[in-house]
């Protein structure tokens, strides 16, 4: 009998799984049943105001900030970002998942979190679980500080079997300042065209057909360093 490895990985917003965890994403589908979900709505993003505030940026400087989109629309506008990522790196289109009880933006807590860890593990019990850091770092996001605290309380209950977190490259410096004693090491990817094809995603701009480069617009120098810089970090609980 052949037991196909699974690994979930949950990301907290939309693009947290390419800039956290992207090079291990492609990594694992790889070799393993990949699954990405998604556990929040992305709807509070102050880049919702921005691309409604008659502006330009130096993004697309000959097309100024016109967008009104209501946060139900804009929420399925990065929606569509965070699909388009996952399948550039290889996600199956069935192993992408927008949770349909997933919190709104700023508002997912540890228990909501572990609800949406469980209810995947209850169809992948065995799975492999990859998430973003629950310690402190001085740019901790508390959506992602709830993720990572409810994988942790999990893996200690024995519901998760292995579980790795993410730090995000943009935070490493600060995260190392607080946490000196957590052993961290880097993912490489090895497959850097998919890595930048799923950045791609998050840049694409073509407002007639509702693409408003949502996620470069919220992070570009996180997108850009990681362009330049392909590293990634992971350790252990």
């Amino acid at each position: 009998m052949i037991v196909i490895e699974e690994t979930l990985f949950f990301s907290p917003h939309q693009d947290d799984e390419t800039l956290s965890m992207g090079s291990a994403i492609i990594e694992h589908v790889e070799k393993s049943d990949t699954h990405v979900i998604l556990c929040t709505d992305g709807s509070k993003s102050i880049i919702r105001k921005v691309l409604d505030d008659g502006g330009s940026c130096s993004y697309h400087i000959k097309d100024v900030h016109k967008y009104s989109l209501s946060e139900s629309d804009f929420s399925k506008n990065r929606d569509e970002e965070f699909k388009d990522s996952c399948k550039a790196m290889g996600v199956k289109e069935n192993n992408i998942h927008i949770e349909n009880n997933r919190a709104h933006d700023g508002e997912l807590s540890k228990d909501k979190a572990r609800e949406i860890i469980l209810k995947y593990l209850e169809k992948h019990p065995d799975a492999k679980v990859k998430t973003v850091t629950p310690y402190k770092a001085l740019g901790i996001h508390e959506d992602h500080r709830a993720l990572g605290e409810a994988a942790l309380e999990l893996y200690k209950e024995g519901k998760i079997k292995d579980l790795r977190f993410y730090v995000e490259p943009y935070d490493y410096n600060d995260f190392k300042k607080v946490n000196p004693n957590v052993r961290v090491w880097k993912v490489l990817s090895s497959q850097e065209e998919k890595l930048l094809n799923a950045m791609d995603a998050y840049k694409k701009w073509n407002p007639e057909n509702g693409n408003y480069a949502i996620g470069y617009h919220s992070v570009k120098s996180h997108f850009d360093e990681l362009k330049s810089n392909k590293i990634q970090y992971v350790h252990a609980p």
